[in-house]
């Protein structure tokens, strides 16, 4: 074994090691939990505690159930063997309960009919008969504890998951105070000498209480625990009076310090000692809350604050993480643009750059010149000069001299024959060399100014991360048009910002209007101006109506997605070969908006399809850094247009669905036309602009069409039909077959194939070919689907 294999070993033993401790420590804190609550005695009478936490156990942590089950038999058997022979009968009456096949009942009321079924039965038996009235209150009192307290775990024992990432509500912390005080009760023959484990515990938690919460955590901890110990004991008042006071006494020391805290919090003892005789504050007392006192002292810093952040988190560090997450999105923006001037700068300037028009040393025959008799006196052995003359003619084209320009033209007529055709291919040389240098000229200023732009960003993003930059939320700009709308909105969260799935929480307070019963006024008012602000629709996902902290409604909204597509590709070369000219790329840009290209690259080689998927890939560069479709197509024949090297150029058939709006955008370069099918009614879509990369100065133009549910979108490459038959009749015939399988219920799948197969019966198609079918339908949302409730008369009247 490598050094390397056996560090990896050794982690991951480290970790197996570190996992079954992490267990074995849960699974003692809930064996000790179960221990005591089956301990618990209230009105001097034992109470089955120990089922409601196995119930929760066994439902969310499975693996620390046999913990639970031993923890609580062995509390039983210190209260009797009947104790445990009842709590085995309860639990197993649960689990019947809980798999019974025909009902689903909630925990809490399983918890309750298992107690009392096995209660009932069991004093049945021990009186021969009904037993007495006494008992059956007794009997009545366990289910209702049993109930109670299932209640309180369940809002205690969250998901394993949400133990450290959930919120700690008052409601959660009440629960868990019941719960600890269920286990106080348990605890009370915990006695070693002068040192009582109930009495230590519950000043251990009034002091670490008050100073997290100060007065107000620490009285309720105080006043929850010493009622409920007060009600266990028979002695409600004075318990409760003596906690009570100790919380309040604990937590107006906490500006001391905790050595205030631990004075405080005895003092109220010593008070009630000299004045009420009859409570139990013996030594025992004194030592187990001294002892209490002193461990609170030393406890660690770091604790107190995790759990004062926990129960109370400081709105300013919220806010300063937020702005901390928004500098750090800002930056990924910039620096997100960054990397897009980067790609425009090797786009423009260095993927496709060519090397500046060279003076003419030599200027070669033109065609004329080639097919002229008189070429070997002009050009070969006996040369005349013709090639001087030429030189000349464009030095003196590019100085502008008039009069040198005529001397030259007369002498290229005295010696040429054929001057007026030279002379039209000199000037469409000379345009074309002009036309190349303003071309290289405009790729080099372009290229140059994206590079002070990148230099720029790069300056401003290395600003940001070393100072701290105040950013205006959208959510400021939101709540700022809902109250000049006159709506009260006090709290609004952008849980998610990007395009087409936004999810926005509103906060309301009701006013004048009916928030519960009538949610119109949301749809009526907010919505627009959502709409206005990200230029998109929304829906109400939810509405709920709160009572805590005060009265109000939370309203939660969502970008609304009206429409979905499903597509399907035919595509085949021709003579079935590996290459075909034909690419096209199917994609999401966001869930609102889908994007189809289709490319035709010219012939059916490589170099075809080298020349089609280049400019999809290139395409989709530019889409994906959201530069505007209408400027991307325009770009891409700026840059296809620059190459000298060849004659290759493609067709680019672009086209954006928009799943919000339920419009289409096509932008054709080339393309062929577009047939939008809806029912017997058949919509093209056309353009007459050229191939990109045929012309240097190409006008790309956007067409709009309103989609509807159940349209059927057909594009296609110019190899569909054939150059022997009739160009219209073949159209015809392709949409003729398209309408007859678009109405029926086959797949996608099934219909294209259906279609092609139809076409190619009567039509041979003898170029490469792509077609692609996309369906577009609504998008029914779960809400849309309900059940009719049938209402009595009284309540629809």
């Amino acid at each position: 074994m490598t050094s390397v294999e056996w560090y990896e070993a050794a982690n991951v033993d480290d970790q197996k090691s570190g996992a079954r401790k992490r267990q074995l420590l849960i699974g003692s804190l809930f064996f000790f939990t179960a221990f005591f609550l089956a301990q618990s005695v209230v009105f001097e009478a034992a109470v089955p505690f120990s089922v409601p936490f196995w119930a929760i156990i066994r439902s969310k942590y499975k693996e620390y159930a046999k913990f639970v089950l031993l923890g609580s038999l062995i509390g039983c058997y210190f209260l009797g063997f009947g104790q445990v022979l009842i709590l085995a009968l309860q639990i197993g009456m649960y689990e019947c309960i809980m798999r019974f096949r025909y009902w689903r009942l909630p925990q809490s009321i399983a918890v309750s009919l298992a107690v009392l079924s096995v209660q009932f039965l069991w004093q049945g038996i021990m009186y021969q008969g009904l037993p007495p009235v006494l008992v059956q209150f007794y009997v009545g009192c366990e289910v209702a504890l049993a109930l109670i307290m299932t209640l309180f775990m369940q809002g205690l024992f969250v998901n394993s998951y949400e133990w450290f990432t959930s919120h700690w509500t008052y409601e959660r912390l009440g629960s868990a105070l019941v719960v600890f005080a269920a286990m106080l009760t348990g605890m009370q023959a915990v006695v070693i000498s002068y040192f009582s484990l109930p009495i230590f515990l519950l000043q251990l938690f009034i002091c670490f209480g008050a100073l997290v919460g100060s007065v107000p955590l620490a009285t309720v901890i105080g006043a929850v625990l010493g009622a409920l110990i007060g009600v266990a004991k028979l002695s409600f008042t004075g318990m409760l009076s003596v906690a009570t006071l100790t919380g309040l006494c604990a937590g107006m020391g906490a500006r001391a310090g905790r050595i205030g805290v631990a004075i405080g919090s005895i003092l109220p003892s010593v008070f009630f000692l000299f004045y009420d005789a009859t409570l139990p504050l013996d030594s025992v007392y004194f030592t187990s809350i001294a002892i209490g006192s002193i461990l609170f002292l030393v406890i660690p810093k770091s604790y107190s604050e995790k759990v004062r952040n926990k129960l109370f988190p400081q709105r300013e560090e919220v806010l300063l993480a937020r702005q901390h997450w928004l500098t750090d999105h800002v930056t990924f923006k910039l620096e997100h643009f960054q990397h897009f001037v980067h790609f425009m700068k090797e786009l423009v300037f260095e993927r496709f750059m060519t090397a500046p028009v060279a003076s003419k040393e030599e200027v070669s025959p033109m065609n004329t010149c080639l097919s002229c008799f008189r070429h070997d006196r002009c050009w070969g052995a006996q040369n005349n000069g013709m090639d001087k003359l030429m030189t000349d003619w464009f030095h003196m084209k590019g100085v502008g001299k008039e009069s040198a320009i005529h001397r030259v033209e007369e002498q290229i007529r005295y010696k040429c024959v054929k001057s007026t055709k030279i002379f039209e291919e000199l000037d469409t040389e000379l345009y074309r060399e002009k036309i190349n240098g303003q071309y290289f000229h405009g790729k080099k200023m372009i290229a140059l100014q994206l590079r002070d732009m990148s230099n720029h960003l790069n300056q401003l993003i290395a600003e940001m991360k070393e100072e701290t930059i105040s950013f205006v939320s959208v959510e400021k700009d939101i709540i700022q048009r809902l109250k000049d709308a006159h709506i009260e909105c006090f709290q609004l969260d952008v849980l998610s910002n990007k395009a087409g799935a936004r999810k926005i929480v509103c906060a309301l307070a009701p006013a004048r209007v009916d928030w519960e019963e009538d949610t119109t006024v949301a749809e009526r008012m907010i919505l627009p101006i959502l709409y206005d602000t990200f230029d998109e629709p929304f829906e109400i996902e939810k509405v709920v109506a709160c009572d805590v902290p005060f009265r109000h409604i939370q309203v939660s909204f969502r970008s609304a997605i009206s429409f979905e597509v499903e597509y399907d590709i035919y595509s085949m070369s021709k003579d079935a070969t590996l290459y075909s000219g034909d690419s096209h790329a199917l994609f999401q840009l966001h869930p609102g908006l889908f994007a189809v290209l289709l490319s035709d690259g010219m012939g059916q080689s490589k170099e075809a399809q080298h020349e089609s998927r280049k400019l999809i890939h290139l395409m989709r560069e530019c889409l994906n850094f959201n530069m505007n479709p209408e400027t991307a197509m325009h770009t891409l024949h700026y840059v296809m247009s620059l190459k000298q090297q060849d004659d290759m150029y493609a067709t680019l058939d672009f086209a954006l669905v928009d799943l919000q709006h339920g419009d289409l955008w096509s932008w054709k370069a080339g393309g062929m036309s577009t047939y939008i099918l809806r029912g017997k009614e058949v919509l093209k879509v056309e353009s007459n602009a050229a191939p990109v990369g045929f012309l240097s100065i190409s006008a790309v133009e956007a067409e709009k069409r309103k989609l509807k549910a159940g349209d059927v979108i057909l594009m296609h490459s110019d190899g569909l039909f054939s150059s022997v038959a009739d160009w219209d009749e073949q159209e015809e015939a392709f949409l003729t077959f398209a309408q007859q399988v678009a109405s029926t219920n086959q797949t996608i799948q099934d219909k294209l194939t259906t279609i092609m197969q139809s076409f190619q019966t009567y039509y041979e198609i003898e170029d490469d070919c792509t077609v692609l079918m996309l369906e577009v339908t609504h998008v029914v949302p779960t809400w849309a689907v309900f059940k009719p409730v049938q209402y009595s008369m009284s309540k629809s009247s």
